[in-house]
């Protein structure tokens, strides 16, 4: 079944490329750009990962936080990491589960017949871990539209979007009540 927009995100527990198994459930509360790629060190995919490394201040800047996945071995996650000076988690699905449970599966990867890679793609979740961005490419060559990643978080997720709603009523450390 596929993930779609409006739905709870599938949780997942996968090594990251220290090997500490990370969940889901440890970025509840957090706006996370979960970036799904077919694998370490190919043109394209380290073109994506080193995209998304240099707009790291546009995801601060909304509260925003890249986690990659991909189906290598935490080793080579951890290789391709450092190689790329990455400064977000490179989860390890290994065993596939997670792209089963995307429905993002790439059978017979690159013609290599039984090997499955991620597709490519790019899930937004809000605070609740809900998906509210969802992107997938059938072409491993194809790259999502960092300009329609970069709209979508600063509105969705811009100052006022994410401006808690208690925050517009009197607060007692003002000198005035609000109008």
């Amino acid at each position: 079944m596929s993930v779609k927009i409006g739905q709870k995100a599938p949780n997942f527990e996968l090594p990251d490329q220290t090997r500490a198994f990370r969940s889901l459930k440890d970025f509840s509360g957090k706006k996370i750009v979960l970036a799904f790629f077919p694998g370490a060190f190919t043109s394209v995919c380290t073109k994506e990962m080193c995209k998304l490394r240099d707009s790291e201040q546009i995801f601060r800047s909304v509260g925003a936080e890249v986690v990659g996945i991909s189906v290598n071995d935490p080793f080579t996650n951890k290789a391709f990491s450092d190689a790329n000076n990455l400064r977000f988690p490179i989860l390890s699905d290994y065993k596939r589960k997670t792209v089963k449970k995307y429905n993002i599966r790439h059978a017979n990867f690159a013609g290599l017949n039984g090997y499955t890679a991620a597709k490519r793609s790019v899930f937004i979740l809000d605070l609740k871990g809900v998906v509210r961005f969802k992107w997938v490419s059938e072409d491993p060559s194809k790259e999502p539209s960092y300009e329609d990643i970069w709209e979508f978080v600063t509105k969705a997720f811009g100052p006022r979007a994410a401006r808690p709603r208690q925050l517009s009523k009197y607060n007692p450390r003002r000198s005035t009540a609000p109008p």
